[in-house]
């Protein structure tokens, strides 16, 4: 290989190693603090600081003065503000010119408490990067990964992708995991009253809310947390679906027993309430199942692409 070759290929990594870290140094420049920079990007205040560290010793410049807690752009980092919100506009534009050249459609099928609860959200988010992408929703049977083998009712003339819950031991077709089952013991406020809990004990005389097609998720939870053969005579209400537990809890008929990707966003405005943290991974997960031939379809690989990276 050439002398000139292999500077070349240098100057090309350094090149791809700043253009990663720009989205790091224009938050950072924009907020004025490394900390507010960190919390937009998701990461660490650690990690931003230290990016910029490498940007500035591979730049041979410095981007930020520091007085104490004060942090100011210096001429340098403000010329290179100037030009990063340029590169990353463009970047930008041709990000959406590329997603917005894949179409087709994309025919997906889910179990109803995840269309219910959590899907829609995504199907938004995705709808708007792929608008020429067109998506059919349909629900599949909760037996869809009876027994974890290859699903039941599989019919690849009618859906492309089945969202579903299992093991990922579906020999026949592809699947992808794009989130661990972790079970969330949940409730209303009103449930508890003024009531002091403080052992799982002090929440047995509560009615519990079960999910027909899962019996034995409150038998496992139960063992997991060493309190099996508590509920042998506990008042407890059934319903086929978790967004029916879920509709249940929230009116505070019971403690239910949820995964925690469908109830995210109830502990987070406190609609729900967690009386004590006793969540129980039940290594099961959440997966994106198809054939071989429907992954290769561009509209169906640019929705399995988006969930991995927004999960």
């Amino acid at each position: 290989m050439s002398k000139t070759h292999n500077m070349t290929r240098h100057r090309l990594s350094i090149t791809s190693q700043i253009l990663s870290v720009l989205p790091v140094f224009d938050a950072a420049a924009r907020h004025g603090s490394f900390t507010r920079a960190a919390r937009e990007l998701g990461i660490t205040q650690g990690a931003v600081s230290r990016r910029i560290q490498s940007l500035e010793e591979q730049l041979g410049l410095v981007l930020f003065s520091r007085q104490g807690k004060t942090l100011a752009l210096t001429q340098d980092g403000l010329l290179l503000s100037q030009k990063a919100k340029t590169a990353l506009k463009l970047v930008e534009d041709l990000e959406h010119e590329l997603k917005g050249s894949v179409s087709g459609q994309l025919r997906l099928g889910t179990l109803p408490s995840l269309a219910n609860r959590w899907l829609m959200e995504q199907i938004k988010g995705f709808t708007q990067d792929f608008p020429a992408i067109s998506v059919d929703l349909i629900t599949i049977p909760a037996d869809f990964s009876a027994g974890h083998k290859d699903p039941v009712n599989w019919d690849p003339s009618s859906v492309d992708v089945a969202l579903t819950v299992g093991r990922g031991s579906w020999p026949a077709l592809e699947s992808y995991a794009f989130c661990e089952e972790e079970m969330v013991l949940v409730c209303h406020q009103s449930l508890l009253g003024d009531a002091t809990i403080g052992t799982l004990e002090d929440l047995l005389g509560l009615p519990r809310l079960i999910h027909s097609t899962r019996l034995g998720s409150w038998e496992y939870w139960a063992e997991a947390h060493r309190l099996s053969g508590y509920f042998s005579s506990d008042r407890s209400l059934s319903f086929e679906h978790f967004f029916m537990v879920l509709a249940a809890a929230r009116q505070g008929l019971g403690l239910a027993l949820l995964p925690l990707l469908l109830v995210e966003q109830d502990l987070a405005n406190s609609t729900l309430v967690e009386p004590l943290k006793a969540r129980h991974v039940t290594g099961n997960s959440y997966y994106m199942v198809g054939s071989a031939a429907a992954w290769r379809r561009p509209a169906v690989a640019a929705f399995r692409d988006y969930l991995l990276q927004s999960t």
